[in-house]
């Protein structure tokens, strides 16, 4: 479970900003929350941010898919001298050229609280610290590392929980462009490797865009998960689209022709095993193809191929695949643009699945950006829930919560989000004016266009 996500210098986030799951104040819609471990707040099971066009929204989560890999990739498959892929510092305030990028989170494992974050360049980690929280006393800082700008050296320094090897032997082997954690997990040292494993798979990120191509993800899923197959299709049924069943066509098998084009390009670096090479990489190209059922007017039934069926549909029901696996195992689902292409109704039946207890026992989460403003309801969603990015006048983004807004405006539970929303009342919603009156469509030359004016 995720406590908080801290973003500094990445993009068009200068400033540290924190996206905050924590419980707020308010006390209604508690069937949104998930308890924390003994003694610590609850946290809640979704939340929504929203915000103008390039107000920094998917931002937020390329920073939280950039410190993911970083810890996956740092130790394994970064060599000495390697750049760190997605280290992009904020470019339009001069102050944070040169300033590290950080990241940090904050989040449980099993009865304990953790908070891990680095800050890097693209050429080296700079500042590296574990901690583990208490609820009634300063945190037990595990290690902290700090580099110096002049030579890279590391200074690392351990707390007891680690013997002697470790101590001696993880910051020996943790090259300037590596993770302490990372390196510590690849060295099965026993704390970092547990806390390790934790945030790849135990807190992990899925990334979900609705331009990735997902078909073959969906099509295994279909095919070798009978319980998520029914899953869908009552779900497709509770949607009014008429799919009444579905199935998975094998990929076709690579011709004679590919394979031995294959073979010949293989052949001088891998000899006898070019042939079996080609046939895999040939293989690895096809895709799986869903074909999807429906009714003709005479009782008959007809097959589409799932290319055929609408943008909407596919979307819904890959984001239906990424609830459900959330769902099944307690992770946290990061969606950019969801409900993109969906009825609003139907992006809200999904939020409402994955805000049922029942549904959801195991304390997944759900962090998502979108433009659907009729989201924005207190039959939904708490204020702790609702957050706004939005751009300072230096192209800063800031990141604040619906539960800032206090005041004679912002009742409770009575509180309109949404019209309170587009009227600017939490800001993010742009200065668009009340027309696009600055677009000169009469104008008959470029320097008309340019200067805005109609002639």
């Amino acid at each position: 479970m995720i406590y908080e996500f801290t973003v500094e210098n990445f993009r068009s986030f200068g400033a540290a900003q924190t996206l905050s799951l924590t419980k707020g104040k308010e006390r209604n819609k508690p069937e949104n929350l998930i308890d924390g471990p003994p003694g610590f707040p609850k946290a809640v099971r979704t939340a929504a941010v929203l915000g103008h066009n390039a107000s920094g929204k998917t931002n937020l989560f390329l920073a939280a898919q950039a410190m993911w890999q970083t810890i996956a990739i740092s130790a394994t498959r970064l060599n000495a001298g390697n750049l760190i892929p997605d280290i992009v510092p904020h470019r339009l305030d001069p102050e944070w050229a040169g300033k590290p990028t950080r990241f940090e989170v904050a989040f449980s494992m099993g009865h304990r609280v953790f908070r891990y974050g680095f800050s890097a360049t693209a050429k080296a980690i700079v500042t590296e610290n574990l901690a583990e929280e208490f609820t009634a006393a300063k945190p037990h800082i595990l290690f902290e590392r700090h580099s110096t700008a002049a030579d890279g050296a590391a200074s690392v320094k351990f707390s007891d929980d680690f013997d002697n090897a470790a101590k001696d032997n993880v910051p020996k082997l943790t090259r300037d462009n590596a993770l302490i954690l990372s390196s510590g997990a690849n060295l099965n040292v026993p704390v970092l490797r547990d806390i390790y494993t934790h945030i790849m798979r135990g807190v992990k990120l899925i990334w979900f865009s609705p331009f990735a191509n997902t078909q073959d993800l969906l099509a295994q899923n279909i095919q070798e998960d009978d319980l998520f197959r029914h899953q869908l299709l009552n779900a497709l049924r509770d949607a009014d689209i008429s799919i009444t069943n579905l199935r998975v066509q094998a990929p076709p098998e690579p011709g004679d022709d590919e394979i031995e084009r294959l073979r010949l390009h293989l052949a001088p670096q891998h000899g006898d095993r070019a042939r079996e090479m080609a046939v895999m990489f040939a293989r690895q190209g096809k895709q799986r193809a869903i074909l999807s059922e429906h009714v003709r007017t005479d009782g008959s039934m007809v097959e589409f191929a799932w290319a055929e069926e609408s943008q909407g549909t596919q979307l819904f029901a890959m984001l239906f695949f990424l609830v459900t696996q959330a769902l099944r195992d307690g992770s946290t689902l990061v969606a950019d643009e969801f409900g993109s292409s969906i009825h609003p109704l139907l992006a809200k039946r999904l939020l409402e699945l994955f805000q049922n207890p029942q549904n959801n026992p195991r304390g997944a989460q759900l962090i998502f950006t979108t433009h659907y403003s009729q989201l924005m309801t207190p039959e939904l969603f708490r204020k702790d829930q609702l957050w706004i990015a939005d751009k300072t006048p230096q192209g800063q983004t800031e990141l604040f919560s619906l539960a800032d807004f206090r005041g004679e405006k912002y009742t409770r539970s009575s509180e309109m989000f949404e019209k309170n929303y587009l009227e600017g009342r939490y800001r993010g919603i742009g200065n668009f004016g009340p027309t696009l009156s600055g677009v000169p469509l009469g104008a008959t030359s470029a320097e008309e266009a340019e200067s805005g004016d109609k002639k």
